[in-house]
Protein backbone atom coordinates (compact mmCIF):
# COMPACT_ATOMS: atom_id res chain seq x y z
CA UNK A 1 0.00 0.00 0.00
CA UNK A 2 2.91 2.21 0.33
CA UNK A 3 3.66 2.13 -3.33
CA UNK A 4 -0.27 2.74 -3.79
CA UNK A 5 0.33 6.67 -4.74
CA UNK A 6 2.94 6.23 -6.83
CA UNK A 7 0.83 3.43 -8.68
CA UNK A 8 -1.94 5.38 -9.50
CA UNK A 9 0.19 8.72 -10.59
CA UNK A 10 1.93 6.37 -13.20
CA UNK A 11 -1.12 5.59 -14.49
CA UNK A 12 -2.17 8.47 -14.77
CA UNK A 13 1.18 9.45 -17.08
CA UNK A 14 0.51 6.33 -19.19
CA UNK A 15 -3.04 6.67 -19.25
CA UNK A 16 -2.81 10.76 -20.22
CA UNK A 17 -3.29 9.95 -24.30
CA UNK A 18 -6.39 8.11 -23.70
CA UNK A 19 -8.29 11.66 -22.57
CA UNK A 20 -10.77 12.73 -24.43
CA UNK A 21 -9.19 16.98 -25.28
CA UNK A 22 -12.44 18.24 -23.87
CA UNK A 23 -11.74 18.99 -20.18
CA UNK A 24 -14.60 16.94 -18.31
CA UNK A 25 -13.55 17.08 -14.63
CA UNK A 26 -14.53 20.07 -11.65
CA UNK A 27 -11.46 20.98 -9.90
CA UNK A 28 -12.25 22.42 -6.41
CA UNK A 29 -12.62 21.70 -2.62
CA UNK A 30 -10.64 23.50 0.82
CA UNK A 31 -7.94 21.64 -0.52
CA UNK A 32 -7.72 23.75 -3.50
CA UNK A 33 -8.32 26.80 -1.89
CA UNK A 34 -5.48 26.31 0.88
CA UNK A 35 -3.08 25.44 -1.88
CA UNK A 36 -4.05 28.72 -3.94
CA UNK A 37 -3.50 30.91 -0.58
CA UNK A 38 -6.72 30.42 1.46
CA UNK A 39 -7.27 30.77 5.57
CA UNK A 40 -8.85 27.77 4.46
CA UNK A 41 -10.62 30.10 1.39
CA UNK A 42 -9.09 32.15 -1.23
CA UNK A 43 -12.32 35.21 -1.63
CA UNK A 44 -10.76 35.82 -4.92
CA UNK A 45 -11.26 32.77 -6.87
CA UNK A 46 -13.90 30.90 -7.69
CA UNK A 47 -14.59 27.21 -6.95
CA UNK A 48 -17.67 24.55 -6.24
CA UNK A 49 -16.96 25.29 -2.95
CA UNK A 50 -18.72 28.84 -2.94
CA UNK A 51 -22.40 26.88 -3.04
CA UNK A 52 -21.66 26.53 1.02
CA UNK A 53 -21.53 30.49 1.05
CA UNK A 54 -23.96 31.45 -1.66
CA UNK A 55 -26.28 28.81 -2.83
CA UNK A 56 -26.90 30.14 -6.04
CA UNK A 57 -23.81 28.64 -7.13
CA UNK A 58 -25.32 25.67 -7.09
CA UNK A 59 -26.68 26.39 -10.87
CA UNK A 60 -23.16 27.39 -11.99
CA UNK A 61 -21.82 23.35 -10.83
CA UNK A 62 -24.77 20.83 -11.44
CA UNK A 63 -24.77 17.30 -12.06
CA UNK A 64 -21.67 16.06 -9.99
CA UNK A 65 -20.51 14.57 -6.95
CA UNK A 66 -18.15 15.69 -4.54
CA UNK A 67 -16.42 14.73 -1.09
CA UNK A 68 -13.92 16.51 1.45
CA UNK A 69 -12.23 13.09 1.95
CA UNK A 70 -10.38 15.37 4.97
CA UNK A 71 -7.04 15.84 6.83
CA UNK A 72 -5.29 14.46 9.91
CA UNK A 73 -5.61 11.08 7.95
CA UNK A 74 -4.86 7.85 10.39
CA UNK A 75 -5.72 4.86 8.67
CA UNK A 76 -9.25 4.49 7.47
CA UNK A 77 -10.33 7.43 8.76
CA UNK A 78 -9.86 11.92 8.58
CA UNK A 79 -11.09 14.80 10.27
CA UNK A 80 -13.34 17.24 8.57
CA UNK A 81 -15.03 14.84 5.94
CA UNK A 82 -17.83 15.89 3.87
CA UNK A 83 -20.26 13.94 0.76
CA UNK A 84 -22.58 16.06 -1.20
CA UNK A 85 -24.01 16.18 -4.81
CA UNK A 86 -25.18 18.81 -7.01
CA UNK A 87 -28.02 17.80 -10.15
CA UNK A 88 -30.00 19.64 -12.18
CA UNK A 89 -33.47 18.34 -12.21
CA UNK A 90 -34.20 20.96 -15.61
CA UNK A 91 -32.55 23.20 -17.35
CA UNK A 92 -31.65 26.00 -15.38
CA UNK A 93 -32.99 24.57 -12.31
CA UNK A 94 -30.40 22.47 -10.23
CA UNK A 95 -30.78 20.95 -6.18
CA UNK A 96 -28.24 19.41 -3.75
CA UNK A 97 -27.35 17.77 -0.82
CA UNK A 98 -24.58 18.08 1.50
CA UNK A 99 -23.80 15.75 4.21
CA UNK A 100 -20.84 16.46 7.13
CA UNK A 101 -19.77 20.26 6.84
CA UNK A 102 -19.62 21.41 10.37
CA UNK A 103 -20.66 24.82 10.48
CA UNK A 104 -21.17 27.78 13.13
CA UNK A 105 -20.85 28.55 16.83
CA UNK A 106 -22.03 24.82 17.70
CA UNK A 107 -18.58 23.33 16.68
CA UNK A 108 -15.42 24.55 18.21
CA UNK A 109 -13.00 23.92 15.21
CA UNK A 110 -15.19 27.59 14.01
CA UNK A 111 -13.96 29.39 17.62
CA UNK A 112 -11.82 31.93 17.62
CA UNK A 113 -12.11 32.70 21.40
CA UNK A 114 -9.76 29.47 22.03
CA UNK A 115 -7.14 31.14 21.04
CA UNK A 116 -7.60 34.40 22.65
CA UNK A 117 -8.14 34.23 26.26
CA UNK A 118 -9.93 31.61 28.75
CA UNK A 119 -12.54 34.57 29.90
CA UNK A 120 -13.64 35.09 25.69
CA UNK A 121 -13.25 31.64 24.76
CA UNK A 122 -16.80 30.80 24.87
CA UNK A 123 -17.70 34.03 23.27
CA UNK A 124 -18.27 32.16 19.79
CA UNK A 125 -18.26 28.56 21.40
CA UNK A 126 -21.94 27.65 21.94
CA UNK A 127 -21.01 23.97 23.86
CA UNK A 128 -18.14 25.52 26.03
CA UNK A 129 -20.21 28.20 26.86
CA UNK A 130 -23.53 25.93 28.18
CA UNK A 131 -20.69 23.03 29.21
CA UNK A 132 -19.55 25.96 31.69
CA UNK A 133 -22.59 27.08 32.89
CA UNK A 134 -23.72 23.12 33.69
CA UNK A 135 -20.38 23.28 35.72
CA UNK A 136 -21.14 26.37 37.35
CA UNK A 137 -24.48 25.22 38.55
CA UNK A 138 -23.35 20.92 39.62
CA UNK A 139 -25.57 19.60 36.66
CA UNK A 140 -23.44 16.46 37.49
CA UNK A 141 -23.03 14.12 34.33
CA UNK A 142 -24.65 16.40 31.85
CA UNK A 143 -22.94 17.49 29.20
CA UNK A 144 -23.22 19.74 25.57
CA UNK A 145 -20.30 17.87 23.82
CA UNK A 146 -21.54 15.11 21.22
CA UNK A 147 -20.68 12.02 21.64
CA UNK A 148 -20.29 11.11 18.12
CA UNK A 149 -18.87 13.55 15.34
CA UNK A 150 -21.90 15.26 14.42
CA UNK A 151 -22.69 15.37 10.27
CA UNK A 152 -24.64 18.19 9.53
CA UNK A 153 -27.28 18.06 6.55
CA UNK A 154 -27.40 20.97 4.40
CA UNK A 155 -30.10 20.46 1.37
CA UNK A 156 -29.92 23.75 -0.96
CA UNK A 157 -31.30 24.70 -5.02
CA UNK A 158 -30.67 27.42 -7.38
CA UNK A 159 -32.58 28.75 -10.73
CA UNK A 160 -31.24 30.55 -13.40
CA UNK A 161 -33.35 33.22 -14.82
CA UNK A 162 -31.24 34.42 -17.82
CA UNK A 163 -28.25 37.02 -16.13
CA UNK A 164 -29.79 36.16 -12.87
CA UNK A 165 -29.56 32.99 -10.35
CA UNK A 166 -31.03 32.95 -7.56
CA UNK A 167 -30.34 29.70 -4.29
CA UNK A 168 -31.31 29.20 -0.93
CA UNK A 169 -30.29 26.39 1.44
CA UNK A 170 -31.86 24.62 4.49
CA UNK A 171 -29.35 23.96 7.03
CA UNK A 172 -29.42 21.47 10.13
CA UNK A 173 -27.02 19.76 12.45
CA UNK A 174 -28.07 18.37 16.06
CA UNK A 175 -27.18 15.83 18.57
CA UNK A 176 -29.11 14.67 21.85
CA UNK A 177 -28.14 12.94 24.83
CA UNK A 178 -30.35 11.40 28.25
CA UNK A 179 -28.49 9.71 31.43
CA UNK A 180 -31.00 7.73 33.72
CA UNK A 181 -29.30 6.54 37.20
CA UNK A 182 -29.17 5.64 40.32
CA UNK A 183 -26.02 5.96 42.82
CA UNK A 184 -24.76 3.11 44.57
CA UNK A 185 -26.45 3.50 48.24
CA UNK A 186 -28.79 6.13 47.21
CA UNK A 187 -32.74 5.34 46.03
CA UNK A 188 -33.09 8.54 44.26
CA UNK A 189 -33.16 8.47 40.46
CA UNK A 190 -31.49 11.16 38.56
CA UNK A 191 -32.18 11.98 34.84
CA UNK A 192 -29.73 13.88 33.07
CA UNK A 193 -30.61 15.12 29.52
CA UNK A 194 -28.93 17.49 27.18
CA UNK A 195 -30.02 18.32 23.45
CA UNK A 196 -28.42 20.66 21.19
CA UNK A 197 -29.72 21.92 17.45
CA UNK A 198 -28.77 24.19 14.63
CA UNK A 199 -31.00 25.24 11.85
CA UNK A 200 -30.24 27.56 9.70
CA UNK A 201 -31.31 29.38 6.02
CA UNK A 202 -29.23 31.07 3.32
CA UNK A 203 -30.17 32.65 0.64
CA UNK A 204 -28.15 34.05 -2.30
CA UNK A 205 -28.02 35.22 -5.51
CA UNK A 206 -25.17 36.00 -8.81
CA UNK A 207 -26.31 38.15 -11.13
CA UNK A 208 -24.27 38.24 -14.31
CA UNK A 209 -24.10 42.18 -15.92
CA UNK A 210 -21.74 41.32 -18.84
CA UNK A 211 -19.17 43.29 -17.34
CA UNK A 212 -20.30 42.79 -13.69
CA UNK A 213 -21.14 40.00 -11.35
CA UNK A 214 -22.45 40.44 -8.42
CA UNK A 215 -22.33 37.60 -5.67
CA UNK A 216 -24.23 38.05 -2.81
CA UNK A 217 -25.61 36.45 0.23
CA UNK A 218 -27.51 35.98 3.68
CA UNK A 219 -27.09 33.88 6.19
CA UNK A 220 -29.19 33.50 9.47
CA UNK A 221 -29.04 30.48 11.34
CA UNK A 222 -30.54 29.84 15.26
CA UNK A 223 -28.42 27.74 17.44
CA UNK A 224 -30.09 25.76 20.80
CA UNK A 225 -29.53 24.19 23.70
CA UNK A 226 -30.91 23.17 26.49
CA UNK A 227 -30.22 20.83 29.53
CA UNK A 228 -32.11 19.28 32.63
CA UNK A 229 -31.62 17.41 35.76
CA UNK A 230 -34.23 15.57 37.84
CA UNK A 231 -33.05 16.42 40.76
CA UNK A 232 -29.70 17.49 40.28
CA UNK A 233 -26.65 16.46 42.48
CA UNK A 234 -26.72 18.56 45.70
CA UNK A 235 -24.46 21.70 44.97
CA UNK A 236 -23.01 23.67 47.57
CA UNK A 237 -25.03 27.03 48.17
CA UNK A 238 -28.86 25.60 48.35
CA UNK A 239 -29.60 25.01 44.68
CA UNK A 240 -32.15 21.99 44.61
CA UNK A 241 -35.05 20.50 42.93
CA UNK A 242 -35.42 20.26 39.36
CA UNK A 243 -33.19 22.42 37.20
CA UNK A 244 -32.98 23.43 33.72
CA UNK A 245 -30.36 25.70 31.53
CA UNK A 246 -31.42 27.17 27.79
CA UNK A 247 -30.34 29.40 25.53
CA UNK A 248 -30.62 30.21 22.02
CA UNK A 249 -27.90 32.19 19.64
CA UNK A 250 -28.77 34.05 16.71
CA UNK A 251 -26.20 34.43 13.63
CA UNK A 252 -26.24 36.77 11.01
CA UNK A 253 -23.93 36.95 8.13
CA UNK A 254 -23.49 38.98 5.04
CA UNK A 255 -21.10 37.95 2.09
CA UNK A 256 -20.76 40.14 -1.24
CA UNK A 257 -17.92 40.33 -3.74
CA UNK A 258 -18.19 42.34 -7.17
CA UNK A 259 -16.21 40.66 -10.14
CA UNK A 260 -15.51 43.51 -12.48
CA UNK A 261 -14.41 42.58 -15.78
CA UNK A 262 -12.12 44.67 -17.08
CA UNK A 263 -11.00 42.22 -19.97
CA UNK A 264 -11.26 38.94 -20.79
CA UNK A 265 -8.33 37.59 -18.47
CA UNK A 266 -8.47 40.41 -15.43
CA UNK A 267 -11.28 41.51 -13.08
CA UNK A 268 -11.29 43.31 -10.19
CA UNK A 269 -12.91 41.81 -7.23
CA UNK A 270 -13.90 43.93 -4.04
CA UNK A 271 -15.16 41.68 -1.34
CA UNK A 272 -17.04 42.75 2.14
CA UNK A 273 -18.66 40.35 4.55
CA UNK A 274 -20.37 40.92 8.25
CA UNK A 275 -20.86 38.45 10.56
CA UNK A 276 -22.88 38.87 14.28
CA UNK A 277 -23.39 36.01 16.89
CA UNK A 278 -24.40 36.44 20.39
CA UNK A 279 -26.47 33.94 23.11
CA UNK A 280 -26.89 34.94 26.91
CA UNK A 281 -27.39 31.45 28.76
CA UNK A 282 -29.95 30.78 31.20
CA UNK A 283 -30.31 28.53 34.44
CA UNK A 284 -33.78 28.18 36.02
CA UNK A 285 -33.65 26.07 39.85
CA UNK A 286 -36.27 26.32 42.74
CA UNK A 287 -34.23 27.91 45.13
CA UNK A 288 -35.92 29.14 48.38
CA UNK A 289 -37.83 31.85 49.62
CA UNK A 290 -35.30 34.54 50.56
CA UNK A 291 -32.63 33.36 48.21
CA UNK A 292 -32.20 34.89 44.69
CA UNK A 293 -30.60 33.10 41.90
CA UNK A 294 -28.12 34.50 39.45
CA UNK A 295 -30.42 33.19 36.25
CA UNK A 296 -28.14 34.96 33.49
CA UNK A 297 -24.32 35.14 34.42
CA UNK A 298 -23.11 35.71 31.65
CA UNK A 299 -23.79 37.35 28.03
CA UNK A 300 -22.00 36.37 24.88
CA UNK A 301 -21.16 38.33 21.81
CA UNK A 302 -19.02 38.11 18.46
CA UNK A 303 -18.72 40.31 15.35
CA UNK A 304 -16.64 40.00 12.32
CA UNK A 305 -15.82 42.84 9.33
CA UNK A 306 -13.72 42.04 6.76
CA UNK A 307 -13.49 43.77 3.69
CA UNK A 308 -11.13 44.30 0.48
CA UNK A 309 -10.19 44.40 -2.92
CA UNK A 310 -8.28 41.81 -5.06
CA UNK A 311 -8.03 40.58 -8.84
CA UNK A 312 -8.41 37.40 -10.82
CA UNK A 313 -6.53 36.90 -13.70
CA UNK A 314 -6.25 34.77 -16.03
CA UNK A 315 -2.96 33.97 -17.58
CA UNK A 316 -1.08 32.07 -20.69
CA UNK A 317 -1.55 28.07 -19.43
CA UNK A 318 -3.48 28.87 -15.92
CA UNK A 319 -4.79 31.71 -13.55
CA UNK A 320 -3.67 34.07 -10.46
CA UNK A 321 -5.89 34.80 -8.08
CA UNK A 322 -4.82 37.65 -5.50
CA UNK A 323 -5.88 40.09 -2.69
CA UNK A 324 -5.50 42.14 0.73
CA UNK A 325 -7.87 42.72 2.96
CA UNK A 326 -8.69 44.29 6.68
CA UNK A 327 -10.37 41.84 9.00
CA UNK A 328 -11.52 43.05 12.46
CA UNK A 329 -13.13 40.46 15.05
CA UNK A 330 -14.43 41.53 18.57
CA UNK A 331 -15.13 39.08 21.05
CA UNK A 332 -16.90 39.91 24.73
CA UNK A 333 -18.31 38.20 27.56
CA UNK A 334 -20.03 40.12 30.30
CA UNK A 335 -20.09 38.59 33.11
CA UNK A 336 -22.46 39.25 35.80
CA UNK A 337 -21.94 38.39 39.65
CA UNK A 338 -23.55 39.21 42.81
CA UNK A 339 -21.46 41.68 45.02
CA UNK A 340 -18.93 40.58 47.65
CA UNK A 341 -19.83 36.97 46.40
CA UNK A 342 -18.30 36.61 42.93
CA UNK A 343 -18.51 32.70 43.40
CA UNK A 344 -21.50 31.86 44.14
CA UNK A 345 -25.23 31.57 42.22
CA UNK A 346 -27.27 32.32 44.82
CA UNK A 347 -27.60 34.89 47.55
CA UNK A 348 -29.40 36.71 49.81
CA UNK A 349 -32.57 38.09 47.92
CA UNK A 350 -31.47 41.69 48.64
CA UNK A 351 -28.57 40.96 47.15
CA UNK A 352 -27.01 43.42 44.75
CA UNK A 353 -25.21 42.48 40.97
CA UNK A 354 -22.49 43.62 39.46
CA UNK A 355 -21.00 43.73 35.75
CA UNK A 356 -17.22 42.46 34.66
CA UNK A 357 -16.71 43.15 31.11
CA UNK A 358 -13.85 40.81 29.30
CA UNK A 359 -13.10 41.93 25.62
CA UNK A 360 -10.93 40.99 22.99
CA UNK A 361 -10.01 41.93 19.47
CA UNK A 362 -8.23 40.63 17.04
CA UNK A 363 -7.57 43.72 14.05
CA UNK A 364 -5.93 41.95 10.63
CA UNK A 365 -4.01 44.08 8.11
CA UNK A 366 -3.00 43.44 5.33
CA UNK A 367 -4.11 40.48 5.13
CA UNK A 368 -2.59 39.04 1.88
CA UNK A 369 -4.09 36.17 0.03
CA UNK A 370 -2.15 35.05 -3.31
CA UNK A 371 -2.57 31.66 -5.15
CA UNK A 372 -1.45 30.87 -8.57
CA UNK A 373 -2.72 27.47 -10.62
CA UNK A 374 -0.94 26.51 -14.01
CA UNK A 375 -2.00 22.99 -16.18
CA UNK A 376 1.15 21.09 -16.07
CA UNK A 377 -0.62 18.30 -18.44
CA UNK A 378 -3.77 17.55 -19.41
CA UNK A 379 -4.11 15.21 -16.09
CA UNK A 380 -2.21 17.48 -13.42
CA UNK A 381 -2.76 21.05 -13.02
CA UNK A 382 0.11 22.67 -10.33
CA UNK A 383 -0.95 25.01 -7.76
CA UNK A 384 1.66 27.02 -5.16
CA UNK A 385 0.15 30.24 -2.53
CA UNK A 386 0.93 32.93 0.11
CA UNK A 387 -1.20 33.81 2.77
CA UNK A 388 -0.36 36.04 5.41
CA UNK A 389 -1.80 38.33 8.08
CA UNK A 390 0.05 40.95 10.32
CA UNK A 391 -2.44 40.31 12.95
CA UNK A 392 -2.55 42.27 16.29
CA UNK A 393 -4.70 41.08 19.59
CA UNK A 394 -6.19 43.39 22.17
CA UNK A 395 -7.58 42.06 25.66
CA UNK A 396 -9.18 44.32 28.25
CA UNK A 397 -10.81 43.77 31.54
CA UNK A 398 -13.29 46.28 32.74
CA UNK A 399 -14.29 45.59 36.79
CA UNK A 400 -16.64 47.57 38.07
CA UNK A 401 -15.87 50.71 39.98
CA UNK A 402 -13.53 51.48 41.44
CA UNK A 403 -11.30 49.56 39.39
CA UNK A 404 -9.69 50.78 36.19
CA UNK A 405 -10.08 49.15 33.14
CA UNK A 406 -6.85 47.17 32.07
CA UNK A 407 -5.91 46.64 28.89
CA UNK A 408 -3.16 44.79 26.44
CA UNK A 409 -1.80 44.87 23.19
CA UNK A 410 0.74 42.48 20.88
CA UNK A 411 1.00 41.14 17.42
CA UNK A 412 -0.43 37.04 17.27
CA UNK A 413 -0.70 34.63 14.69
CA UNK A 414 -3.75 32.82 14.66
CA UNK A 415 -5.04 29.48 13.10
CA UNK A 416 -7.81 29.06 10.21
CA UNK A 417 -11.31 28.86 10.58
CA UNK A 418 -11.53 25.80 10.36
CA UNK A 419 -8.09 25.17 11.31
CA UNK A 420 -6.77 22.38 9.47
CA UNK A 421 -4.16 22.39 11.90
CA UNK A 422 -2.46 25.16 10.75
CA UNK A 423 -1.53 28.60 11.96
CA UNK A 424 -0.76 32.13 9.81
CA UNK A 425 2.89 31.30 10.09
CA UNK A 426 2.83 27.86 9.32
CA UNK A 427 1.41 28.13 6.53
CA UNK A 428 2.86 31.02 4.95
CA UNK A 429 3.53 29.42 1.42
CA UNK A 430 1.54 26.34 0.34
CA UNK A 431 1.36 23.86 -2.86
CA UNK A 432 -0.71 22.00 -4.21
CA UNK A 433 -1.66 19.25 -6.89
CA UNK A 434 -4.88 18.35 -8.61
CA UNK A 435 -4.81 15.24 -10.86
CA UNK A 436 -7.72 14.49 -13.61
CA UNK A 437 -8.89 11.89 -15.40
CA UNK A 438 -11.81 12.49 -18.01
CA UNK A 439 -14.46 13.33 -15.04
CA UNK A 440 -12.31 12.55 -11.90
CA UNK A 441 -10.57 15.20 -10.01
CA UNK A 442 -8.45 14.77 -6.60
CA UNK A 443 -6.84 17.74 -5.73
CA UNK A 444 -4.48 17.50 -2.86
CA UNK A 445 -3.01 20.37 -0.13
CA UNK A 446 1.05 18.62 -0.45
CA UNK A 447 2.63 18.34 2.35
CA UNK A 448 5.66 19.88 3.03
CA UNK A 449 7.29 16.98 4.43
CA UNK A 450 6.36 14.82 1.47
CA UNK A 451 8.15 17.92 -0.65
CA UNK A 452 11.55 17.55 1.31
CA UNK A 453 11.65 13.74 1.42
CA UNK A 454 10.30 12.44 -1.70
CA UNK A 455 7.93 9.28 -2.49
CA UNK A 456 8.55 5.70 -0.33
CA UNK A 457 10.65 4.45 -4.12
CA UNK A 458 12.95 6.75 -3.53
CA UNK A 459 13.52 7.93 0.27
CA UNK A 460 12.01 4.62 2.17
CA UNK A 461 10.48 6.61 4.15
CA UNK A 462 6.53 6.35 4.10
CA UNK A 463 5.10 10.18 4.10
CA UNK A 464 1.99 11.34 3.61
CA UNK A 465 1.78 13.16 0.15
CA UNK A 466 -1.54 15.26 1.21
CA UNK A 467 -2.53 16.94 4.10
CA UNK A 468 -5.82 17.90 2.58
CA UNK A 469 -7.54 15.90 0.32
CA UNK A 470 -10.56 16.78 -1.74
CA UNK A 471 -12.23 15.05 -5.15
CA UNK A 472 -14.94 15.40 -7.51
CA UNK A 473 -16.85 13.10 -10.28
CA UNK A 474 -18.72 14.95 -13.11
CA UNK A 475 -20.81 12.72 -14.08
CA UNK A 476 -22.76 15.54 -17.18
Amino acid sequence: MKNALFLMLLAFVLLNNLQAEETKYISGGTARQLALGGSPTNAFAIDYANVFINPAWAVMYSDFIYSELGYNFAGYSASQQTVGFTYAIWKGLSVGLSVGKQEGPAFAINSYGSQVSSNVARADDFVAGMNYLSNMVGFGSTTFTPATTPRPLQVYGALKLGGLMVGAAFYRAGWFSKSDYTAPGDATNTVDETSVGQTGFKVGTLLDMDLLVLDASVLLRVNSATAKTTPPPPAPGALSGNGEINATGTEFAINARLFMKFSDKFSLVPIARFSTFGYEPEVSYAVQPTQKLLSKPNKYSRTEVEFGAGANITVTGGKVFAGITLESISLKNEVTSFKNLPATMVAPKDSGTQTTTYAASILSFPKVSLGAEFEVASWLTGRIGYFKAFSSLTTSTEAPSPAKKQEYTMTADFQFFPSYGTTSADQLLSVGLGFHFDRLSFDGYLCESWLARGPYIISGVGTAMFGVLSMSYNFN
